[in-house]
């Protein structure tokens, strides 16, 4: 038991989260709030020093097309946060968090938040999948005369799909703006020429 701090109680994580130390499976996937409630107002009420909450990301994770931005919300406004990008354990010797965390490489995110006259938080951590702005997930295919290919990419971004027979000049053919990924591209004229070449760019 651990006063102030139900992110390290073992009485009240055991009855909340579904973890490998929760009680056993009989009745456990409904929550008593009733008693939730009555376990947080025990824990809290010990004497001891109290934690800070863990901080809050935003986003807390996920798959993400050639970079993401992650904004990091502290407990109070006197809690300095602490991060790493590798998913080990922030100390006070870690990077401290300013203003948000812009990823263009795969990485696991981990925040802890520091206040004089607190226990630090837990820390928060979530892995971040990032690939490139654009990838072609099919080679393509015919029909009707039509060539489509399938794309991903992150929604509600602008995608101009360009056409070249030399690999020199290119032509603008469509602009899609999809609003889930993958999606589809496609040519409506591809058999107008005897070759054709594809790129698709993002537009700013």
């Amino acid at each position: 038991m651990t006063p102030h701090d139900i992110w390290r109680s073992v009485l009240y994580q055991r009855a909340s989260v579904r973890t490998s130390i929760q009680m056993p499976p009989l009745a456990s996937n409904l929550v008593d709030t009733n008693a939730m409630a009555v376990f947080v107002a025990f824990i809290n009420g010990l004497t001891g020093t109290p934690a800070l909450a863990p901080p809050v990301l935003t986003p807390s994770g996920g798959t993400n097309y050639g970079s993401v931005h992650i904004n990091v919300q502290p407990p109070d406004t006197n809690a300095t946060v602490y991060y790493t990008l590798d998913g080990t354990l922030p100390t006070t010797g870690s990077l401290v968090y300013s203003n948000a965390i812009i990823l263009t490489n795969t990485a696991t995110v981990s925040a802890n938040a520091f206040e004089t006259g607190f226990n630090n938080s837990v820390a928060a951590s979530g892995l971040f999948t990032i690939l490139p702005p654009i990838m072609f997930t099919s080679s393509g295919s015919f029909s009707n005369g039509v060539f489509q290919f399938q794309l991903s990419g992150s929604p509600n971004q602008s995608y101009v799909l360009q056409s070249s027979t030399n690999l020199t000049q290119w032509f603008p053919i469509s602009t899609s703006t999809p609003s889930a990924s993958p999606f589809n591209l496609s040519d409506p004229n591809a058999t107008n020429f005897q070759k054709q070449f594809y790129r698709v760019l993002l537009q700013q």
